[in-house]
């Protein structure tokens, strides 16, 4: 994701915002979900992610493995190919 657009959504993501056009603010609830297969703290330490954004987004880590990693728990029959 490139640096500008976590600026927006950083921006996006306060807990007020005014809509366009208008001065008052508005609280909005927001949950987010997201995932990745790339190493955020090494993007984070060469400048291609953001440090802010990255603690906003690991609240909670779940790490999931591949279905490769996971071969042992499925079962193909001979006529599931």
């Amino acid at each position: 994701m490139p640096l500008s657009l976590q600026v927006k959504l950083l921006r996006a993501w306060r807990k007020e915002n005014p809509p366009v056009g208008s001065h008052e603010s508005h609280d909005i609830d927001v949950r987010v979900i997201s995932a990745t297969h790339r190493k955020l703290e090494e993007r984070i330490a060469s400048g291609e992610f953001r440090e802010d954004l990255y603690y906003r987004l690991n609240v909670v880590k779940l790490y999931i493995p591949s279905l490769a990693e996971r071969r042992k728990t499925f079962r193909c029959s001979p006529t599931t190919r």
